[in-house]
């Protein structure tokens, strides 16, 4: 190996650069905090710190969005408070009108009080959040859920899919309830029954509370009697027709006894059994007229047209008219199950959102454990050590204090120097 006084020069000063290149790393490492201090150090590493990185954005996105979601739940758990102490109220309104001592004007006076509680109802239907969006109306929140049409019948114009929002990587959550399955829904799994008499009976029929025997292959079917006189004496009889909405493929509707068979007699006060399901009518029918006993899963149990149907009857005078008399009777036999199947229902939905609300928090403590152990993984893949950094930079002190101790001890010799 041949050896010159320029390459021990460079080979020192190539020591001496080295030791100060490793070293000014070392101190941008301790500055920065950081173990690499760009992908090309550890390409490995930098690519599952991106992949922890993204992965704890969206633990962050979520744990906004469930904060929204409390947000909406909470407001629509007080509106829910506040719908189930007017319908309480008018339950109370609706027993208090069936008093035998009131009189045509008590009676309107609670019809009147009923169109207060129906606007207080629509108002709350109506309700919005922070944000401006209407609570019940599905995933159109700009869109108003329930107005009166030209008639002044209240009707549902809002959507019928829920407003969800990503709680979590595999939950989505709804943040609000459709109009109609609050107001306008039975309560889910009941079988409870509800009569109704037609508006266009002319007789004094009326019906009472429906009995239904638990197990009964019955349950479920909806039945409607017609009454009909007997062409030569006279006699009240009655037909019952069978539909089965739950049949599937459907099946026509069945009529007992079919003509041309007479009609069953029909005596007042007595029970008539559809086969697990009961109901007594009393009182004298006319000929045409018609009592419908459905399931409450099938009837119109709307919130707001119960409320006008009842409100229409109560302003229709009774003095002396047995046939308004039993029709005011019926409407309130009718509104008081409706009204306590909505009851129900309401309450169904605020335990749905209380359950909603219970959920997010667990989600949140969740995402909280799951925030802890991405930052603990995005630290080990990226920040310093910073005790073995130190001991690394003091080692680099020593290593090019010795390095620059050589250069100069080469940088005073030469090869024709004989000391």
């Amino acid at each position: 190996m041949r050896l010159s006084t320029s390459m021990m020069y460079a080979n020192g000063l190539k020591g001496v650069l080295s030791q100060e290149s490793d070293m000014n790393r070392l101190v941008e490492q301790v500055g920065s905090g950081r173990k690499n201090l760009s992908p090309a150090d550890d390409p490995l590493s930098a690519s599952m710190a991106i992949n922890v990185a993204q992965t704890q954005a969206m633990n962050s996105t979520y744990q906004l969005n469930r904060n929204t979601a409390k947000t909406n739940l909470s407001q629509e758990s007080n509106i829910l408070d506040s719908i189930t102490t007017a319908l309480a109220d008018v339950r109370t309104r609706v027993v208090q009108a069936g008093n035998g001592t009131f009189a045509d004007s008590d009676r309107q006076a609670l019809s009147t009080a009923l169109k207060s509680a129906r606007d207080a109802l629509l108002g709350l239907a109506n309700s919005t959040d922070g944000n401006g969006q209407y609570l019940f109306s599905g995933y159109q929140g700009g869109q108003i859920p329930y107005g009166q049409d030209s008639s002044g019948k209240i009707t549902y114009s809002g959507a019928v899919g829920e407003r969800t929002v990503q709680v979590d990587q595999s939950r989505q959550v709804s943040t609000s309830d459709i109009g109609k399955d609050v107001f306008g829904r039975a309560n889910p799994g009941s079988q409870a029954y509800v009569s109704t008499a037609a508006a266009t009976n002319t007789g004094t029929a009326q019906f009472g509370t429906v009995s239904v025997t638990p197990g009964s292959t019955s349950i479920g079917k909806n039945f409607s009697l017609q009454f009909e006189a007997d062409p030569a004496t006279g006699t009240m009889g009655y037909r019952v027709t069978t539909t089965d909405p739950n049949a599937n493929p459907p099946v026509p509707p069945v009529t007992t006894p079919a003509p041309p068979a007479a009609a069953t007699a029909y005596t007042s006060g007595s029970s008539i059994d559809f086969g697990g399901v009961s109901v007594v009518i009393s009182g004298a029918p006319k000929d045409g007229d018609v009592v419908d006993v459905q399931s409450v899963q099938s009837a119109d149990v709307d919130l707001f047209n119960t409320l006008d149907n009842l409100i229409k009857v109560l302003d229709s005078p009774i003095a002396g008219d047995e046939v308004a008399l039993a029709k005011l009777t019926n409407e309130l036999a009718t509104a008081n199950k409706k009204l306590a199947s909505n009851y129900d229902n309401v309450l169904t939905v605020a335990a749905s959102v209380g359950a909603r609300m219970n959920e997010l928090e667990a989600l949140d403590a969740t995402g909280t454990q799951k925030g802890l152990s991405y930052s603990k993984s995005l630290s080990d893949l990226e920040d310093l050590d910073y005790y073995q950094g130190a001991s690394q930079l003091a080692l680099r002190q020593v290593a090019l204090q010795a390095a620059s101790a050589a250069f100069m001890t080469i940088q005073g010799s030469s090869l024709f120097s004989r000391k």
